[in-house]
């Protein structure tokens, strides 16, 4: 099981391969153009800025900011301000967000200030201290500046999905509407260089989910120090999500930013759950294409990280 400065050096390492398979794609697509370098990097700033711009207002599209004097959840804000504190950043904005699973996320910029949101579901499950092992971990994430490092390793992955998406689209349609060889032919190259397209992203974006799932270990090990043997607490936090994730359907859009991304459980009790995890051999392939770490290999890392502390 890794310790923390192993798990900064495996950061190290994938985000310097990720960049470094990122440019020679690039690169080798631009000179199949013959299209010069230096002028993607105008359009590939201006793509990060829009998204690092918008994504606060879609990420938690139906959602409400609280306040330390809120009546009903003013105890939530205090928590993640004393949390925040406690890790050394300025307290970020919070809000409750209309969503029907558990759910708590870290968003936003130095723009719209930096942001977590809670959905209600969670608040209801959760106890006091697995809550805060929660907002640890989103704090975590803040204090790490995971979202402007995550979209921006993401961005070139992001914008050749969307040119392979368009480019099977056009395939299928010209195939569909052909009314010669021409459109034939036209369609045929369109689905055989956007499905080039799509294998290359999807190898791209194998890199990018490492170091995400590094990422989100990150931010556990952040909430092990902050709370100590309470960190544990985080643990059982996961096994309510996924037991409760288990009748619940993600929506397509927000449903990528998850505290856990959510696996097949039977078991109902949580403590029993977590026993299980701890005694799990997970395939390290187990999570490959997963944003997150499998829940076992969270689990084990956490009680183990907490051992340590």
């Amino acid at each position: 099981m890794d310790t923390l400065p192993e798990l900064r050096f495996k950061i190290y390492l994938s985000l310097g391969l990720t960049i470094i398979s990122e440019a020679i794609v690039t690169y080798i697509l631009l000179q199949l153009l013959n299209f010069p370098v230096i002028a993607v990097i105008p359009f590939l700033g201006l793509f990060w800025l829009i998204q690092w711009l918008i994504s606060p207002y879609l990420v938690a599209r139906d959602s409400f900011e609280i306040t330390e004097d809120d009546p009903y959840y003013g105890r939530v804000y205090e928590m993640v301000k004393r949390i925040a504190m406690a890790s050394g950043i300025k307290p970020p904005r919070v809000f409750i967000v209309n969503a029907p699973y558990p759910n708590a996320f870290a968003y936003g910029n130095y723009v719209t200030g930096k942001r977590i949101g809670i959905t209600s579901p969670l608040l209801n499950i959760l106890s006091e201290e697995e809550l805060a092992a929660v907002i640890g971990h989103e704090v975590g994430h803040i204090k790490h500046n995971d979202v402007e490092i995550g979209m921006a390793i993401g961005l070139i992955p992001s914008v050749l999905g969307f040119v392979s998406n368009l480019l099977l689209n056009l395939g299928w349609i010209s195939l569909i509407f052909a009314v010669d060889e021409t459109d034939l032919l036209f369609g045929i190259v369109m689905l055989a260089v956007g499905g080039a397209l799509f294998i290359i992203t999807l190898t791209l974006q194998l890199f990018v989910l490492w170091f995400n799932r590094l990422r989100e270990s990150y931010a556990d090990f952040h909430a092990v120090q902050l709370f100590g043997k309470d960190a544990i607490n985080l643990a059982n936090a996961l096994a309510k999500i996924e037991i409760y994730m288990q009748n619940v359907r993600l929506d397509p859009f927000t449903g990528i930013i998850v505290t856990a991304s959510p696996v097949k459980v039977k078991e109902t009790d949580p403590s029993i759950l977590v026993e299980e995890w701890l005694n799990e051999k997970p395939s390290p392939f187990s999570d490959i294409l997963s944003t997150h770490p499998d829940p076992a290999k969270r689990v084990q890392m956490i009680y183990k990280s907490v051992i340590r502390t």
